[in-house]
């Protein structure tokens, strides 16, 4: 894949030709004639507006105030300086905590499950061999605002991306399983991903499945297989 960020639209039932989203306030369309802003931002935009203010996360004021400068913002750059007063889509380390090295875990025959309270380095690898390993990057401190998210793996990696982050996949020789992304808010964090390995399997996907599904229970029993695959690796 080409290193263009991945622009996503969701299939329709049908399976036939995708829909773009459309506005949540139908009394106030996004115009598309307004010059620099693409629709897809704008959109992005209202719809992280309206998760943030549904979970208490704003005030009615803020909600307001913010709205109008989102739907009256001219270009890219006034649309990011509405959504920068609003909490990050992401949890941030502290900048005393960052590391100041690139982080690199392997686990060549073991699970490695990284859930709520790991520390996602601005240059991060991850290595499975014919292990199986399931990132979840929505509860995991980040140092940086753009990760370089390296994924080498002959087995397994899953990674869990939040909804709203910029995902940009270049180079590698994985099989990359990418479902619909929502589109990415404007200003939000990025996600470089590249991959290698001829037999490996990536799956990338929003966390929307409980039990992580067809793609969870093949992992689990191609572990399964394998002997001595009980172990399980949790590391920061």
């Amino acid at each position: 894949m080409n290193a263009d960020r991945v622009s996503h639209s969701r299939p329709s039932r049908s399976g036939s030709a995708p829909f773009k989203m459309v506005s949540l306030n139908k009394n106030r369309p996004v115009s598309a004639a307004l010059d620099g802003v693409e629709e897809d931002a704008r959109v992005a935009a209202i719809a992280r507006l309206h998760e943030l203010f549904s979970e208490g996360a704003l005030s009615l004021e803020c909600f307001s105030e913010v709205l109008g400068q989102v739907f009256a913002a001219p270009s890219h750059a006034e649309l990011e300086l509405a959504m920068s007063v609003l909490p990050p889509l992401v949890r941030l380390t502290p900048a005393s905590r960052r590391l100041t090295r690139p982080l690199v875990l392997r686990a060549p025959d073991s699970e490695l499950q990284l859930g709520s309270g790991w520390q996602l380095a601005a240059d991060t690898t991850i290595g499975t061999s014919f292990g199986a390993a399931r990132l979840d990057l929505t509860t995991a401190s980040w140092d940086a605002d753009q990760i370089n998210l390296r994924l080498e793996t002959w087995g397994s990696i899953e990674v869990l991306v939040p909804e709203g982050v910029a995902v940009q996949i270049f180079g590698g020789s994985a099989s990359v399983q990418l479902e619909s992304m929502s589109p990415p808010v404007l200003g939000g964090p990025l996600l470089r991903i590249s991959t290698s390995g001829p037999t490996g399997v990536i799956r990338i996907r929003h966390p929307k499945e409980r039990n992580g599904g067809s793609f969870t229970r093949w992992r689990r029993s191609r572990t399964a297989s394998r002997p001595g695959s009980g172990r399980s690796v949790s590391g920061r």
